[in-house]
């Protein structure tokens, strides 16, 4: 093998490691010293691999099995009196009480290694980086040298999920139920991933988290193959998947096709699984198809783009714009690209061009009087029109409240009721304000802008147009009945005025559906009316009393109160549902914040472990040192314990 032509240093002096390894087709690698000195190892028996690494080898010279080889053959050759030990040397002696140090472990200084891990995590930085954290803290700590290579670090990493995902599966398993949250994408090196989040309530809490479970590489983005994921997934991880009550996806028809789709596959095996199409990807379709449907904002794309192209690509005219705006005493803000954040970017591109409104105009007026630059020309044209900027700042003061109600829409643990109530209100108010035949209620820029604008520039159809074609389109993908049966818990209808048999069908019809996972049955439709009957009024009179106010207070009161034991099981179902996928969309943009063009090779276990610890860490949850320390310690019977 021509790496055993390589030197190592040892002692202030290199040495051929075929002086101290041999290798032979038949008993492999065999380390002569370890074998001289009898030393319990695969080294002095001959060990076989696949495939060998210059650095595995250099680090066996370090180790501390093969310097205890080393002291014992010495040992052998000079004998081991006082007089051996009266001629030692001073490195010798150092070399000594070096090994006798490397045979002991104390715990306080492996756990400071094990934080360094958990910082390079958190400052997204390699692995293979660590060492030179373990360097740096050795110079302030004392730290065992024996423990900083870098396969420790990676056994630490290992040690450390181990720890955050059988925490993390336990609570799960240990839930009544939990609403499954799942997107499939692609990596930086396009490879097909769908990554998993799982809601869920705590035994003995009222309070619901969402958590990270896990990525898994796909073969193909085909609902068997995602639905095989998902069913290995529960698997490995001894979950139940009867307790799977929702299916929360994008609107995919790989996810939501209604004969072959991801959730369509799954309720031939869960008859109870409620499915859930994403509340903010619906806001953005209901956008999308009322912008691409009004020939105004097809303009207002185009200058969008027109002006980031312009400026993104020039050094010169941005620099010139800034000096332009000193100039006219302004601020000069950067221009956005349409598809920079999907959700978000129609509302911070259209701002932008709204916050440089007067320095724009005149650059492009200049530009196109100095230089005779057509797309300066096209761009004063339009940005001149009266009509174009009363259509334009509307149109920012509308995406303002749909981006407001995006951000609702993203919140961690959003249920099923409330984001389906956010975008109804939202839905109301746009009418409201400005689908009125009279009195509309513009704001006091749009005011501004048509009256500094001719006849034709106070002309607000277009506008108007889109604001109604919106407000259609996202009553279509938000109906009033969306809820059905679940409206018996709506707390708006509660506190109103509602007769005594109210929701008593809808309850009945819950009772049916979840009956084989409930784990305390009714024993007649008695029962649960008069449980529910007991909870309208209490709730009604606590929503009086503002001992409660919103939809999470109602189910926190419900779960704590004993005499609701059976109505609250479907209260709790409600709770776990959730409304949107935004947390798996996250979860992407940390998996691309990891695995970067520099981080192209990281293995799915690897890159599924670092997600697993770095979401542990972004939702600020402790992590026991102590456990990853004691798993790490008893994961190799030959580490001193």
């Amino acid at each position: 093998m021509e790496w055993l032509s390589e030197y190592v240093q040892i002692e202030e002096k290199a040495v051929k490691l075929g002086e101290i390894f041999s290798f032979s087709s038949e008993k492999g690698l065999l380390c002569k010293t370890c074998s001289d000195a009898k030393v319990a190892s695969e080294f002095s028996e001959g060990k076989m691999w696949t495939e060998w690494k210059l650095d595995y080898l250099k680090r066996h010279v370090q180790h501390k099995s093969h310097l205890k080889a080393v002291e014992t053959v010495r040992r052998l050759k000079m004998g081991q009196g006082i007089g051996t030990l009266l001629r030692g040397s001073a490195k010798e002696r150092e070399k000594r009480n070096e090994l006798s140090h490397k045979t002991k472990s104390d715990p306080e200084q492996v756990k400071v290694l094990i934080d360094n891990i958990l910082l390079a995590i958190k400052m997204n930085a390699s692995i293979l980086s660590v060492q030179q954290i373990h360097d740096h803290m050795a110079k302030y700590v004392s730290i065992p040298e024996s423990w900083r290579s870098k396969n420790y670090a990676f056994e630490f990493v290992n040690s450390i999920n181990e720890i955050v995902q059988n925490e993390t599966m336990c609570s799960i398993k240990n839930a009544p139920w939990h609403t499954l949250i799942v997107d499939e994408s692609t990596d930086i090196s396009v490879h097909k991933m769908l990554v998993i989040y799982i809601k869920y309530r705590e035994e003995n809490d009222v309070n619901y988290k969402t958590v990270f479970g896990g990525i898994i590489q796909l073969t193909a983005c085909t609902a068997q193959d995602i639905v095989q994921g998902i069913t290995q997934f529960y698997s490995k991880h001894g979950l139940d998947m009867q307790k799977m009550v929702m299916l929360t996806s994008d609107g995919a028809s790989v996810m939501l096709g209604k004969h072959n789709g991801v959730a369509a596959l799954l309720k031939r095996q869960i008859p109870h699984l409620t499915e859930q199409h994403c509340v903010a990807h619906r806001e953005d379709l209901g956008i999308d198809d009322a912008w691409k449907n009004v020939p105004s904002m097809r303009d207002v794309e185009a200058l969008l783009r027109t002006v980031y192209s312009t400026f993104s690509r020039s050094a010169v005219k941005r620099g010139k714009m800034e000096d332009l705006a000193k100039i006219l005493d302004e601020d000069a803000l950067s221009f956005r690209p349409l598809n920079e954040v999907r959700w978000l970017s129609r509302h911070q591109a259209v701002n932008a061009v709204l916050r440089n409104y007067t320095v724009l105009t005149e650059f492009c007026k200049r530009e196109f009087t100095d230089n005779r630059d057509p797309v300066a020309k096209y761009c004063y044209k339009k940005l001149s029109d009266s009509k174009f900027k009363v259509t334009i700042t509307a149109l920012g003061d509308v995406l303002g409240e749909l981006a407001q109600l995006c951000l609702t829409l993203q919140r961690r643990n959003l249920t099923v009721m409330e984001g389906h109530c956010f975008a109804r209100a939202k839905i109301e108010k746009l009418r409201s304000q400005y689908l009125k035949e009279k009195d509309v209620q513009w704001s006091d820029r749009v005011k501004e802008a048509m009256g500094t604008s001719s006849a034709d520039g106070r002309n607000t159809g277009e506008i108007t147009l889109f604001i109604s074609k919106l407000c259609d389109h996202m009553d279509a993908r938000f109906p009033e009945d969306e809820l059905k049966e679940w409206s018996a818990f709506d707390i708006e209808t509660l506190s109103s005025d509602i007769s005594f048999d109210y929701g008593s069908a809808d309850i009945a019809t819950l009772a049916k559906k979840y009956e084989a996972i409930l784990h305390h049955p009714p024993q007649s439709m008695e029962t649960i009316n008069s449980q529910y009957a007991e909870f309208k009024y209490i709730m009604k009179q606590k929503l009086k009393q503002r001992s409660i106010s919103t939809f999470s207070d109602m189910v926190a009161a419900t779960l704590r109160c004993e005499e609701l034991k059976e109505i609250s099981q479907l209260v709790d179902i409600c709770a776990t549902f959730q409304a949107s996928s935004a947390d798996c969309e996250r979860g992407f943009s940390l998996m691309n914040h990891i695995k970067t063009k520099s981080r192209n090779r990281l293995e799915v276990t690897h890159l599924d472990q670092l997600m697993r610890i770095k979401s542990k860490q972004e939702a600020d949850e402790a992590i026991n040192l102590d456990k990853v320390y004691n798993h790490w310690r008893s994961e190799k019977d030959r580490r001193e314990k």
